[in-house]
């Protein structure tokens, strides 16, 4: 009787743990974001302008909720499972809205006319955004100009552009938010600090 027991405890337990993997996605859908990590915000020069963000401008190839990897300069390759919680021109928009508003450099950033009186319109193209796969490391990329105009004048005041590959920790797709969010935030800080001297 305790064998037959036994038998049909162990039967059960194996049932379960079937049960518990069909009910268990072997592949759930991730969502991601670029996000500004809070910290010790860095001296920055006061420029006590408005500055209004223009929407994002993205590459084709990139404007997709898909997380973009690239094994090669010639294979680019959407993840299935991956996702970015918002298109990545609304996301940078306002990951780049967040970083400019901190540290007191601008009087007000905003994203509407009707917000207020703008000095400066920042006009923004991302033309790769993306996880670079090598076989002995991962990089995240990312590659965007950025250019400032006079509101009044519609004048060009400055135009920055950079193009950065940065090596993962670890070759895991989370952390590549995380080194496009630095990335980003550390070409803002260098954008502030020239719109600052040519305004001196």
């Amino acid at each position: 009787m305790k064998r037959f027991y036994f038998i049909l405890t162990g039967f059960c337990f194996i049932l379960f743990l079937i049960l518990l993997q069909g009910c268990t996605p072997s592949h759930g859908k991730r969502y991601f974001q670029l996000s500004m990590l809070p910290g010790e915000n860095m001296p920055v020069p006061r420029i006590g302008k408005i500055m209004l963000v223009q929407p994002v401008e993205v590459d084709a190839a990139y404007d997709d909720y898909r997380l973009v990897y690239r094994l090669s300069s010639y294979e680019l390759n959407y993840y299935s499972y991956e996702f970015w919680i918002k298109k990545p021109g609304t996301m940078m928009r306002d990951v780049m809205v967040d970083c400019l508003s901190r540290g007191g450099a601008f009087e007000k950033v905003i994203v509407l006319l009707s917000e207020g009186d703008p000095d400066f319109l920042m006009d923004s193209t991302v033309d790769v955004i993306e996880e670079y796969d090598r076989p002995d490391a991962w990089f995240a990329r990312l590659k965007m100009s950025i250019k400032i105009r006079d509101f009044k004048s519609n004048e060009p005041v400055l135009v920055h552009q950079f193009d950065r590959k940065e090596k993962l920790t670890e070759k895991k797709i989370e952390k590549v938010p995380v080194v496009l969010s630095q990335i980003l935030e550390e070409e803002l800080a260098k954008v502030v600090a020239q719109l600052a001297e040519k305004l001196k």
